[in-house]
C-alpha cells in the first residue's frame, strides 16, 4: 500500500513536470494564442507572410532574373554576387512546393526572363518523396503555362549534414529526389543544374566547411553555387 502511494505521488509529480515543460515550450514559441494562429494558418509563420507581402509592395519591374526558393535561396546575396541589378531574390525561409504555388501570381506578374528554382527540402517535413515530386511537377507545369517566354532552370537540392543536427530526412532521399527532378527536366527539355555533389564531403554529407547548422550555407558555399550557374546568367 505504501509503495502504491509513493508510485502515485511520483506519477503525479511527473505529470505536473511534463505539463510545466509543455507550457514553457508553448510560451517560448509565442504563447497559446500564437500557436492557435499558426495552426489556423497551416503553420505558416508571420515572418513568411511579411516577406511575401513585402514582395507584393515592390515595383513590378519585368524581364529580370529571379532566384526562387526557400531559405537557401533567400540567404544568398544574389544581386551582389552576380553584379547584376536585374537579379531579384524571391526566396522565403521555410518555403515548400505547396506554399510556393500560393505565391506564384507575384512571380508571373514580373514576367522574368529567367528563373533559377530550388525547392523541396522543407517538403520532407510534411510529405514523402513521391508526393513532393507530384507537387514539383504541378509547380513546373504552372510556370511553363503562365510564363511561356521565361527560361526556367531547375537546380538540384543541396545536401545536409545529419552529424551536426538531427534531420527528419537524409541525403539518400535528397539524392533520389534530385534524380527524379533531373529525369523530369529531361522530359520537359529544361536545363537541370546539379549542385549537390559540389558541396559534399567523403561521406556524401554537406561538408562542414560550408555550414554551421548542417543545412544553411556560408559565403564560400554560395560562391561555389554562383560559379556553377554563372554561365547561365549571361
Amino acid at each position: 500500500m505504501q509503495f502504491s502511494n509513493k508510485f502515485l505521488i511520483l506519477s503525479v509529480l511527473a505529470n505536473v513536470a511534463l505539463i510545466g515543460a509543455m507550457f514553457f515550450i508553448v510560451q517560448r514559441l509565442g504563447g497559446l494564442t500564437y500557436m492557435v494562429h499558426r495552426l489556423n494558418n497551416k503553420d505558416i509563420a508571420g515572418i513568411y507572410e511579411h516577406r511575401k507581402g513585402y514582395f507584393n509592395m515592390l515595383p513590378k519591374e519585368k524581364g529580370g532574373i529571379i532566384f526562387l526558393g526557400d531559405s537557401l535561396t533567400e540567404y544568398g546575396q544574389w544581386t551582389e554576387l552576380t553584379q547584376n541589378k536585374q537579379v531579384l531574390n524571391r526566396g522565403i525561409a521555410g518555403d515548400t512546393t505547396p506554399n510556393l504555388m500560393r505565391r506564384l501570381d507575384h512571380i508571373v506578374e514580373l514576367a522574368p526572363a529567367k528563373i533559377f528554382l530550388m525547392i523541396g527540402v522543407n517538403d520532407f517535413l510534411f510529405f514523402g518523396r513521391q508526393d513532393i515530386m507530384k507537387n514539383y511537377q504541378v509547380l513546373i507545369e504552372r510556370l511553363s503555362v503562365e510564363l511561356p517566354n521565361t527560361q526556367l532552370y531547375l537546380q538540384s537540392l543541396l545536401p545536409v549534414n545529419p552529424t551536426i543536427r538531427d534531420m527528419a530526412f537524409d541525403n539518400a532521399e535528397i539524392r533520389l529526389l534530385n534524380k527524379d527532378i533531373q529525369t523530369y527536366a529531361a522530359t520537359k527539355d529544361l536545363p537541370f543544374i546539379s549542385l549537390h555533389n559540389l558541396l559534399t564531403d567523403e561521406a556524401g554529407n554537406l561538408d562542414k566547411q560550408y555550414t554551421r547548422d548542417g543545412i544553411h550555407l556560408n559565403g564560400i558555399a554560395y560562391n561555389i553555387w554562383y560559379k556553377k550557374i554563372e554561365q547561365y546568367l549571361k
